[in-house]
């Protein structure tokens, strides 16, 4: 992944350059060189000597753009590409509506970030031209590269693909970074436990002694979630853990039951996980405003003693920049949290094994509007390609060599005691914007977790789950697959599941009638579609 490249420039161009960023400076970085003015490699013409600007939707992007002036590693990087950043800001709350409804109306800003694989709406996108076909992509190799992994060649649509995901992991193993949870250790120890809890009575009879001793009086709450989405990736893990699904409706996953092919959330083995969940709701186990509940919201609570434990998605990753860097010593300036908060390790179930959740190797996916001229589409590739480039990812990930960095053997050994995240605060959205690819993250020489207690930790923890889990065994091919009823089909298990937690009716009651609501809108036409395609296409 490493290596910053030498760029074949005179050294007039050079010394140009030079000048160009200082000049720069006075506008945030993000004014780019005329072409007239642009620096080109080696004496050819440059590539990129015409200025684009490229509207961009991302989570919160408005508020990470505005880091750029003090980010000259993504100013370099931006002007390599002669590229300025258009903010179309979304949030976690709305971004799903938002772009839909500039899909519909034909204002999709030129890349845009969701989660829409496999749903009925993605596929219009692609029957109706609404999103762009990427071109041949040999002359981005280190992106064509990326296209090699299964689950992401099996997207391609007639032989063309229409969007980049993000990829995350290297297989489904590492999906147990994705809702992690994090628990007061020390308050836990005060209330009498001395066992770091490993099976669900374990783990619920620590919140109940948290929230009964209260130790530090705030009235403490038991488990809080970033989103309510995240809620089936923790409570299917009693007994159902092909159920996980990441919020999206359309990524629920089959598995054969009484001989027929079935989403995973209608097992039989549903309703023990959420009478589970409703007996943790109903004994205060978990905040009783988890309905209301958003990143900051749950953040907040758990950083500040309010919450016993939080369920979130981004692993240790989250834990260092949201709890630790950004809220941690707010509340506790003298302790420790790599001593003081754990992660959850997963859970016996009910059959005896250890499950986390189950996802793809990426989560969302990059876009392009339908009406992107061709060439600012390839400029965009290009900075896509350079991001997953070696090059690219040492530049983001540690700084410069030299001067954030050196190489000694094998290892990059940093100059710099100042964490890259504040040094360089929006080098993580340039990266985030492409790939994700936090598997990289856990490994003591990567500084992206910037405290070494949680980055200890963090090693430690993949390496047990890779040792201690178990993955159940599911087909992703039925998952994609297509049929009439299931094009349009969805599945919110989140919000069946707060239906259930919230509801004064027996569970058996209430799960019965979300089912009959599915029924109603297909699931049985659904289930025989999707047999009958399995059996013709070899899948048992």
């Amino acid at each position: 992944m490493k290596r910053i490249q030498k760029f074949g420039v005179i050294l007039a161009c050079m010394t140009l350059f030079i000048g160009l960023l200082a000049a720069c400076s006075g506008n945030n970085g993000n004014e780019k060189p005329s072409e007239s003015e642009s620096p080109s490699a080696g004496g050819e013409e440059n590539p990129y000597s015409e200025p684009m600007e490229v509207s961009v939707s991302f989570w919160d992007v408005e508020a990470e753009m505005a880091k750029l002036k003090d980010d000259p590693i993504v100013q370099e990087i931006l002007q390599k590409f002669n590229i300025t950043i258009k903010p179309v800001n979304t949030t976690w709350d709305d971004y799903g509506q938002k772009i839909q409804m500039w899909a519909a109306s034909g204002q999709l800003p030129d890349v845009f970030a969701i989660d829409a694989i496999g749903t009925q709406y993605q596929r219009k996108w692609v029957e109706q031209g609404v999103v762009a076909p990427l071109p041949d992509l040999a002359k981005y190799p280190n992106l064509a590269q990326y296209f090699e992994a299964p689950d992401i060649a099996g997207l391609a649509v007639d032989g063309k693909h229409y969007t980049i995901p993000r990829r995350m992991f290297p297989s489904v193993d590492w999906s147990a970074l994705d809702r992690t949870v994090y628990y007061r250790w020390d308050l836990a120890q005060a209330a009498g436990i001395t066992k770091e809890p490993e099976t669900w009575d374990e783990f619920k009879a620590m919140l109940d002694a948290i929230v009964k001793a209260d130790p530090e009086g705030k009235q403490i709450t038991g488990l809080t979630a970033a989103q309510v989405k995240m809620l089936g990736g923790l409570f299917w893990l009693y007994g159902n853990p092909v159920a996980t699904s990441d919020g999206s409706g359309a990524d629920f996953k089959w598995i054969k039951e009484d001989g027929k092919f079935i989403p995973a959330v209608f097992s039989k083995n549903a309703l023990p996980a959420l009478q589970n969940m409703k007996e943790m709701y109903d004994n205060n186990l978990i905040d009783p405003d988890i309905a209301l509940t958003s990143p900051d919201i749950a953040y907040d609570k758990f950083a500040s003693g309010k919450a016993a434990a939080m369920l979130s998605g981004g692993g240790f990753v989250n834990l260092d920049l949201n709890i630790n860097t950004k809220r941690w010593a707010a509340s506790y300036p003298d302790k420790d949290i790599s001593e003081t908060v754990k992660v959850l390790k997963p859970l016996t179930g009910p059959d005896g094994e250890r499950h986390h959740a189950i996802f793809k190797t990426y989560w969302s996916e990059s876009y392009f509007s339908g009406k992107i001229d061709p060439k600012k589409l390839d400029r965009i590739l290009a900075l896509y390609d350079y991001v997953l480039s070696p090059e690219g990812k040492d530049l983001l990930t540690y700084g410069k060599e030299g001067v954030d960095y050196k190489v000694e053997g094998d290892k990059k050994v940093l100059l710099s005691d100042t964490p890259h995240v504040e040094k360089y605060p929006l080098t993580g959205f340039l990266r985030d914007l492409v790939a994700y690819e936090t598997a990289d993250r856990y490994d003591m020489n990567n500084p992206a977790i910037a405290n070494e207690g949680i980055r200890q930790q963090a090693v430690d923890y993949m390496d047990w789950i890779l040792e201690n889990t178990k993955v159940p065994e599911y087909d992703i091919r039925l998952t994609y697959l297509s049929t009439p009823t299931k094009d349009s089909f969805t599945i919110f298990d989140h919000d069946d599941l707060l239906n259930v937690m919230l509801s004064n009716d027996p569970v058996e009651k209430t799960w019965q009638k979300i089912v009959d609501g599915y029924k109603s809108k297909g699931l049985d036409k659904m289930i025989e579609e999707v047999n009958a395609a399995a059996a013709e296409q070899g899948i048992e």
